[in-house]
């Protein structure tokens, strides 16, 4: 097994018992990952034998121990930007009353790495590692506002290099990016999902690019995308001053 399959596949493991939350034998996992069960045991045994995985029972399932969750808790703890940026979210969902949300640009997409949830019934809500399309998304266009020229076309060539992506598509796209990043921030007024606005501002951070993102109902966000995007922008500006 190559150790790129085995590294996914350890992964999907940990999210299979995040989305079933219950034990699980050997025979369950390997048919939910379309895994054969040799490489699945060889997995389970490994991750036993490191203290990440219990059998429940003489013949139950396996389960997940705390020390995944304690060694994730000693990474988050010394995360050098994610105390500023969640001080930075908690402000902005204060003051709106929606879903704030700290986007990075990974790979080709939009990945979020932290959410704080509006207190309101209706709401936009996310998870941290939720991905979203770069061209379509408010958080995908800051990002690409804030690289720097030849970087930008480097991604955009990517994303257009497949059939069916016109031209005249990727340069409608990059006056918008242009546009939005001279104004200071980008919004995406029911492109990905018809009922929700989201409105994001970009910044670099040592190189890599990030973004402040708001998210909420249309009706209730509409009135309001000019006020936040301009405290998007102060709040982004301010982020990059104190992580610079």
């Amino acid at each position: 097994m190559s150790a790129v399959k085995s590294s996914l596949r350890t992964l999907l493991i940990f999210e299979l018992f995040a989305q079933r939350q219950c034990p699980l034998t050997l025979a369950q996992i390997a048919q939910a990952l379309e895994m054969p069960k040799s490489s699945c045991l060889a997995l389970l045994t490994t991750l036993g034998e490191r203290g990440y995985l219990y059998r429940y029972g003489a013949d139950g399932g396996y389960y997940p121990t705390r020390r995944w969750l304690h060694q994730a808790n000693r990474v988050a703890e010394h995360d050098p930007i994610a105390h500023y940026v969640r001080a930075s979210l908690e402000r902005l969902r204060d003051a709106f009353g929606e879903t704030a949300l700290g986007a990075m640009l990974a790979g080709d997409q939009s990945t979020y790495l932290d959410v704080v949830e509006s207190t309101e019934l209706v709401r936009f809500t996310a998870r941290p590692g939720d991905v979203k399309p770069l061209d379509v998304s408010a958080s995908g266009r800051a990002l690409l506002g804030v690289l720097p020229p030849a970087d930008r076309a480097a991604v955009l060539d990517r994303l257009y290099a497949g059939a069916g992506r016109p031209r005249a598509a990727r340069r409608t796209l990059d006056k918008l990016i242009a546009d939005e990043a001279a104004r200071g921030w980008s919004a995406n007024l029911g492109e990905y999902r018809p009922d929700v606005i989201s409105v994001a501002a970009g910044l670099l951070v040592d190189g890599t690019a990030h973004a402040l993102v708001m998210a909420g109902p249309y009706p209730r966000v509409e009135a309001r995308i000019e006020r936040i995007g301009r405290q998007l922008a102060r709040e982004a500006a301010e982020l990059a001053r104190q992580l610079r």
